[in-house]
């Protein structure tokens, strides 16, 4: 058993690494991972590294091919359109049962990110305004209280992350990601669930055109 444990761990531990590299973009899509370099680096034999692969290709995060090996998956329109109809219908539900809640500590703690985010956004800093950004819906997503729901929003968070990552580079961005934080805060202050959770859902299925045009420009800038 304690053999298994540790077994486990350090396959928890090759997850994880290799994920954060992937969403920092230091392992970029398509670029492939050896398995024997890999195993060298962290010092370990093939069947932790066999398993983390495993892991994460049912996460969408690499991709095992015949006589390829495994590289990191590619980010492509259709699968940025499935994540995103899954993330509106989590989230929006969340975003409902949140404002139903009327917790004035949530509304609170949302109030003061939103006025974070505004001086960031006023000075440019993406990466600031992105770490803001997910700490407001992470709030939002706890305050729902549903433990099932909660559950389901982080698990498929990761899967979503990079491709977030993508959207938070389109122009003008942080602008309109100001204007909905401010209108689901009213929503919230209102008690008005329904609107709020339209509201989260839109801005949700709206990043799936944005990424599809952002997709094909990068396609024709590669021509």
């Amino acid at each position: 058993m304690e053999n298994f444990i540790k077994h486990k761990s350090l396959v928890e531990q090759i997850v994880q690494g290799l994920e954060k590299k992937i969403l920092e973009g230091v392992l970029k899509p398509g670029e492939r991972i050896i398995e024997g370099t890999l195993c060298k680096m962290l010092g370990v034999s093939r069947s932790p590294v066999r398993e983390a692969f495993r892991i994460l290709e049912s996460k969408g995060f690499v991709k095992s091919e015949p006589r390829k090996g495994i590289s990191v998956a590619k980010i492509t329109p259709q699968e940025a359109e499935d994540i995103y109809l899954i993330r509106a219908n989590l989230e929006s539900l969340a975003v409902y049962l949140a404002v139903k809640k009327q917790n004035p500590e949530v509304l609170k703690r949302l109030k003061e990110l939103h006025r974070q985010m505004t001086e960031v956004a006023g000075k440019g800093n993406v990466s600031a305004y992105f770490n803001l950004n997910l700490r407001f819906h992470e709030i939002l997503t706890q305050a729902c209280e549903n433990k099932r729901l909660i559950e389901l929003i982080n698990n498929f968070d990761k899967q979503s992350r990079r491709y977030r990552i993508e959207a938070a580079s389109m122009p003008g961005w942080m602008n309109s990601s100001i204007k909905i934080h401010k209108a689901i805060i009213k929503s919230f202050e209102s008690g008005d669930a329904e609107e709020a959770e339209g509201i989260r859902k839109d801005i949700i299925l709206n990043q799936i055109n944005r990424f599809s045009k952002k997709f094909k420009m990068g396609e024709k800038s590669e021509d």
